[in-house]
């Protein structure tokens, strides 16, 4: 299926888009959350603090209002006395109500009951509204128990139970003296609960929200719902506020976020409660906006991307038919979207391109002719030019070998080497015959070899493995030296070792010729072969660069000199791999010259010269 521009953009967009209101949403949607949960937790520790505050004060109100009793000479007097006179079971208990517990409860209207108990078994109370029962045996009987749970150090207690129902108990041991430690009773307060309520009506925490109070023994001081008032809290949820003592945490049970503080006056743990969902709804109302938002966004951004798309399409559309008219030959003008934008720019000048092409294809047909002719003698210039690319490091190496051999001794050998230096440049500038025989080539071969032997400073015999028949066959000048010399340059980097050949061979098949250079060197690597193969597939040789690589210049000069030629279906081949040595095969035609009918092979000086020339033969190596 083909894809389309107008396709990919549209795509390109609704993914940008998509992304963009992705990520802008999801960051929205949890910085709000964070924000929100941040602002919920501090408005509810602000509502736990305020209540805690002002619960705090209102109980040291009650601290304080008894702290008359402790001045009091006959409250004093009553815990002293040890007898059962009348005076101290009928008068002093009428003064302490007279002038003690009646002014209190004036100036405290809400205390329901105020009571003494001593520890000398006497006791005094006073009731503030005529429906409370309370008898002194019930305030006595009471006394161990009223012992064991007020505070040591004389402070308020708030009491688990009350002698009244449905009322808050305050008590505290008492002494003679105020800043006496050895108590002598206890002086207890109750007062309506109700009246303490007041303080905490007021808070709101939504419609499902609520606040309340549990003592440090769980049970419920304040609710709500006045049925669990004085009930026991359920004991996973009050662990739980233990464990998160002045922390927000959430109930996973009872699906509500709770905030607890617990006051260190009263020891009461003051606790708002939230439902999990009315908490989130906020949450979950700027997830739906930011979704709608983003939604809404989206199929807008994509409807404008479809239009932009499109005004990018047509025009480009246009060009395409253009384009196709063209390659059928038809030089078709394309119309203007009249936009003056830049693609009617683009439009103009293909326009411009067209018509300057029909013009070019006129002259070229013109001058078809005329130009097959420059194109032969551009081949010829290039045939000579690759001819001329024969590497000179060679012969620089060569003349320095013979100017070391000049200077250092008087030797034979020097002549060898200028002999078959002389035999190689004239056999190398030649330019008369592009076709000969296989013998004139391993000739120029053998005078390389002459060199080459000097420069190792060790003999080293080149297995010919070429049949007597085939060497009146043609080849093209200079295209074994070179093969033969990218051998010894590049398969033997290390040096040569006794082990190592280099072997030359030939076959016919087919009416063709093949000349194959092996040797047993460190190979080609897989990536270099591909590249050499990507290369001989050229039909003109690849600008020369300054460096030589492995099979470089002479590889490429050969391949193009065989198919300039004899034509494209011959050339070089090159099989290798990585240290298991290289073969450079040669294809060309199967065919002799007829106006050579002997092989030129070198004139033997019989050794006279110091070295004695080697013959064309098979050699075992």
């Amino acid at each position: 299926m083909k894809s389309s521009l107008a396709g990919k953009i549209f795509v390109y967009f609704a993914i940008v888009i998509a992304l963009t209101s992705s990520i802008i949403g999801v960051t929205l949607y949890q910085q709000s959350s964070k924000e929100l949960d941040r602002q919920t937790e501090k408005l509810l520790t602000q509502i736990v603090d305020n209540a805690m505050h002002h619960t705090d004060l209102y109980l040291k109100n009650y601290e304080r209002a008894t702290l008359s009793a402790l001045s009091s000479s006959s409250v004093k007097e009553f815990l002293d006395t040890n007898d059962k006179s009348f005076y101290s079971m009928f008068t002093l208990p009428s003064q302490i109500k007279e002038k003690v517990i009646q002014p209190i409860f004036i100036n405290n209207p809400e205390i329901s009951l105020m009571y003494l108990v001593g520890y000398n078994g006497s006791s005094v109370f006073d009731v503030n509204a005529p429906s409370l029962t309370v008898n002194d045996a019930v305030l006595s009987d009471s006394l161990d128990d009223l012992k064991e749970m007020t505070k040591d150090d004389g402070s308020l207690t708030i009491m688990d139970w009350s002698f009244t129902n449905g009322n808050l108990a305050l008590a505290r041991k008492i002494s003679g003296r105020q800043t006496s430690k050895a108590f002598k009773g206890i002086l207890g307060v109750e007062l309506k609960i109700e009246e303490l309520t007041t303080l905490w009506k007021g808070i709101k925490l939504g419609d499902t929200g609520y606040f309340y109070i549990v003592n440090d023994r769980g049970r419920i001081v304040y609710h709500p719902s006045s049925s669990k008032i004085g009930k026991q809290l359920e004991g996973e949820l009050y662990t739980q506020l233990q464990d998160n003592a002045n922390r927000f945490f959430i109930d996973k049970k009872s699906g509500r976020a709770n905030f607890s503080r617990r006051s260190d006056y009263s020891g009461w743990t003051l606790v708002a409660s939230l439902p999990v969902n009315e908490l989130r709804k906020p949450i979950l109302n700027i997830r739906q906006t930011t979704l709608i938002t983003c939604a809404f966004a989206l199929i807008v951004a994509l409807i404008l991307a479809y239009r932009f798309g499109q005004t990018i399409i047509r025009p480009i559309r246009r060009l395409e038919n253009g384009m196709r008219q063209t390659e059928k030959g038809n030089w078709t003008q394309v119309p203007m979207t009249g936009d003056k934008d830049e693609m009617d720019r683009l439009i103009r000048s293909y326009n411009v391109m067209v018509a300057r092409l029909a013009d070019l294809v006129d002259q070229v047909y013109a001058a078809e002719l005329k130009n097959q002719e420059h194109l032969l003698k551009r081949q010829v210039a290039e045939f000579q030019a690759l001819q001329l690319q024969i590497n000179p490091h060679f012969l620089y190496n060569t003349l320095e070998t013979v100017i070391c051999y000049a200077v250092v001794q008087d030797s034979n050998e020097i002549k060898d080497i200028v002999r078959s230096l002389s035999y190689m440049l004239r056999y190398s500038v030649r330019a008369d015959l592009e076709e000969i025989t296989v013998a004139s080539e391993l000739k120029h071969v053998l005078h390389f070899m002459t060199i080459m032997n000097y420069r190792f400073e060790r003999e080293f015999e080149l297995q010919v493995d070429i049949p007597p028949e085939y060497l009146l066959k043609t080849m093209v000048r200079l295209s074994l030296q070179p093969l033969v010399e990218n051998a010894f340059k590049h398969a033997f980097p290390d040096g040569i070792e006794e082990h190592h050949y280099v072997r030359i061979g030939m076959t016919a098949d087919n009416g063709d010729l093949f000349v194959t250079i092996t040797d047993n060197g460190i190979g080609i690597p897989e990536e270099r072969l591909k590249e050499l193969e990507k290369r001989l597939l050229l039909e003109r040789p690849p600008e020369r660069s300054g460096g030589e690589e492995q099979g470089g210049i002479g590889l490429l000069n050969v391949h193009n000199r065989i198919r300039m030629v004899f034509g494209d279906r011959y050339g070089v081949t090159v099989r290798g791999a990585a240290g298991a040595g290289t073969t450079v095969t040669l294809h060309m035609p199967d065919k002799r010259p007829a106006h050579i009918l002997q092989p030129a092979l070198p004139a033997d000086d019989g050794g006279k010269n110091g070295r004695p020339t080697r013959p064309l033969e098979a050699s075992t190596g």
